[in-house]
């Protein structure tokens, strides 16, 4: 029995997202929202600031890598979600199923929702670049 998000193009969630959905509960929802948007801004073209992401990881004790397979599950979600054109509603319930706390989805869906039509342009233009290149 496999579960089908659309966040996932209507596939099964990767199981290693599962992994880090429970990782990403262990800190607040404050947090998750100021997490996201480093991500969001490196979606568009910013990079990320590390030092502030360390910050907010501190306090939960993690491992370096757990903090950066926390960043990759954000991009995964965040740039899936726009690529597969993903409602807010929709995301916020689909974290949700795979345990993420009410609270922290919407921590994440709500930047995401913000800044949605910029991010899913910025991806479509490169993606689209990729395509050119011959690299996908």
């Amino acid at each position: 029995f496999l579960m089908r998000f659309r966040f996932c193009g209507d596939l099964d969630a990767p199981d290693w997202i599962l992994a880090e959905i429970a990782v990403l509960s262990k800190i607040s929802s404050v947090r998750v929202k100021l997490l996201v948007a480093q991500v969001l801004s490196s979606l568009l073209g910013q990079p990320i600031d590390f030092a502030k992401v360390q910050k907010l990881t501190a306090d939960a004790k993690f491992e370096l890598s757990d903090v950066k397979a926390i960043i990759a599950c954000l991009e995964f979600v965040l740039r899936s979600a726009s690529k597969y054109d993903c409602d807010d509603g929709t995301l916020c319930n689909e974290l949700q199923q795979l345990g993420l706390p009410k609270e922290h989805s919407e921590s994440v869906v709500r930047p995401y929702r913000d800044k949605k039509r910029s991010s899913s342009a910025e991806i479509f233009h490169r993606e689209l670049a990729l395509d050119q290149d011959g690299i996908c």
